[in-house]
């Protein structure tokens, strides 16, 4: 028999109960004893998932080595893949020379995490806890506040095509840290479902299919609110160009209408809506084609044309991205 795989025989009791014995193996590696509670979760093909169910629950701890040897950036990364493998704590050790590690870590804390926070430190080590927990705020919450973020970014960003205002696009460029803030999170909480760290119902899904979709979806947004703040960047650089904006705007409100509603059909599980998204984005070819025939009409100088090229592309991938939400959600409304 397969390492890992036990076969037990269901035994009735009492006349009607049926059991089933536990391993000793595994009772003893999840510290399971007599009186304690297992939850049980049924899979989508019937079988039986076994929790054990603590009061408290154990706090998840790993350890890292920081070595002068690697880049703070690369110390940045290893931090945050350990936050989104669903580490409570997580405790850090610096070597001798790694000054610039040590702020980089405190940057991610501060600039891309949520609810997570220096609780000891010294002068060699430091040990981090994520204090926000899935009952604070759900995998859905944390998601349509992600939407509504990005909805206000890709429309203040369109607004500002035919009205650039300093302070509207510098915010822009602020929000986007938020929303990848948002990701992060979801990101935790769906993966430390995905290895039983929560039941997928405490983070507040029905079951790791509905987890999957909300992987994409938020992945999708995201990336949105990437071009988003790609728009805001390129907007100051637009000089001489007003008649090419007033195309990109009309083509900018329809790509945020699309990811509006592409967003709310997601939450309604609204197949309808969902089947419609899909099927605009195809028509926005000609808005985009009217913007290049203005292009080569007008001849800006090459400097221009790549500005307006990069903000025509990024508004068209507002609408793509808001076509593959449309594609999770008619996926997911099927399974229902």
């Amino acid at each position: 028999m397969p390492r890992g795989v036990f076969e037990r025989k269901v035994v009735l009791t009492g006349g009607s109960t049926l059991i089933v014995s536990l391993p000793k193996e595994w009772c003893r590696q999840v510290g399971i004893s007599p009186g304690d509670k297992l939850s049980m979760v049924i899979q989508p093909d019937y079988s039986l998932r076994l929790l054990p169910k603590k009061d408290e629950k154990r706090a998840y701890e790993t350890t890292m080595v920081v070595s002068s040897k690697i880049t703070p950036k690369a110390v940045e990364r290893e931090f945050i893949a350990r936050y989104l493998l669903g580490y409570d704590v997580i405790r850090i050790q610096f070597e001798e020379g790694t000054y610039e590690h040590r702020a980089a870590v405190k940057r991610a804390l501060s600039k891309k995490l949520i609810g997570v926070e220096i609780i000891e430190e010294d002068a060699r080590s430091m040990v981090v806890q994520c204090l926000a927990k899935p009952s604070e705020l759900s995998v859905k919450d944390a998601t349509r506040r992600m939407m509504k973020i990005t909805s206000s970014m890709v429309n203040d960003a369109v607004e500002c095509l035919l009205n650039p205002q300093e302070d509207i696009l510098r915010e822009i460029v602020e929000r986007e840290d938020t929303v990848d803030k948002f990701y992060l999170f979801i990101v935790r909480q769906l993966k430390s479902a995905a290895v039983g760290l929560y039941l997928p119902s405490e983070v507040g899904l029905r079951d790791l299919r509905e987890a999957l979709g909300y992987r994409i979806v938020s992945k999708s947004v995201e990336r949105v609110a990437d071009h988003a703040k790609r728009v805001a960047i390129m907007i100051p650089q637009i000089k001489d160009c007003a008649e090419i904006c007033e195309l990109l705007a009309i083509l900018g409100r329809k790509s945020s209408e699309m990811f509006d509603a592409a967003c709310k059909g997601f939450f309604e599980m609204n197949k309808s809506l969902a089947h419609e998204i899909v099927e605009k984005v195809e028509g926005l070819r000609s808005d985009e084609a009217a913007v290049l025939r203005k292009i080569l009409e007008t001849r800006p100088e090459a400097s221009q044309v790549l500005v307006v090229s990069t903000v025509l592309e990024s508004l068209k991938r507002v609408a793509d991205y808001s076509s593959d939400i449309a594609e999770i959600t008619v996926n997911l409304a099927a399974e229902l």
